[in-house]
């Protein structure tokens, strides 16, 4: 099912149990919920680029470091809320789960009101922007087009974007030559998120300036302001 037609929040539900995975995905679209199903745990990062859910929902019922691995990997490249239920009540392992980047550890069972709530709940936060929403943008030789997650710089080959670095040239791509703090980059980009400081925003622009300026070393797209934050030249 494609995240891009209706309004209703997308849910992806990630689960390689039989019984309660497609349950929960029922019982969200009883309620109007868009779902999209994934029984191969190795295979939510290709479902989220592809489907760009504002929720993921992980249905996991083994401790494979693989899962936490993953999570970690889905954290670098997006700030989507991540609710992980699991029948493992190790304290460790749970701890290991919220250090991965996980949202919330729901210990299983827990009732269909309970899990709806939950649900509810982290949808009122989740900061995910579907990309498909956003116009394409042109300043100067840079081209961003959001729904394919790519950019163009003149009339180069389209380069390939994780989610936070087109979230943040967008945010820059918006406000042309005009100096944006990095305390605004940060809320902007990562939301509520605790993990995102200077030095990840920091981290995101390197790895944006490696691939948007021919000499990342002296870049001439993205300008840093001392002390302040970033702005986007608009020639």
């Amino acid at each position: 099912m494609s995240a891009n037609v209706g309004f209703a929040p997308v849910v992806l539900v990630v689960s390689n149990s039989l019984t309660t995975g497609p349950l929960w995905a029922f019982s969200l679209e009883e309620r109007k919920f868009r779902v999209i199903m994934e029984p191969n745990p190795a295979k939510t990062l290709r479902r989220w680029a592809e489907e760009v859910p504002n929720l993921i929902v992980l249905d996991i019922n083994t401790q494979e470091p693989a899962i936490l691995n993953m999570i970690r990997s889905l954290r670098e490249e997006s700030v989507v809320p991540v609710v992980l239920l699991t029948s493992s009540k190790p304290e460790e392992y749970i701890l290991e789960a919220y250090e991965a980047g996980v949202d919330e550890c729901v210990i299983k069972p827990l009732s269909p009101s309970l899990f709806h709530a939950k649900i509810k709940a982290w949808l009122r936060r989740s900061w995910s922007v579907p990309m498909y929403a956003l116009d394409p943008l042109k300043v100067g030789k840079v081209n961003l087009v959001p729904s394919d997650r790519t950019v163009v710089i003149e009339t180069g080959t389209p380069i390939r974007l994780t989610n936070l670095e087109m979230r943040l040239l967008y945010i820059l791509m918006g406000r042309p030559g005009r100096t944006i703090t990095a305390e605004e980059l940060i809320q902007k980009v990562w939301g509520y998120s605790e993990e995102a400081d200077n030095t990840v925003l920091k981290n995101v622009i390197y790895r944006l300036r490696r691939k948007i300026e021919v000499d990342p070393a002296n870049p001439v797209v993205i300008q840093t302001i001392s002390g302040v934050g970033y702005k986007l030249l608009s020639e």
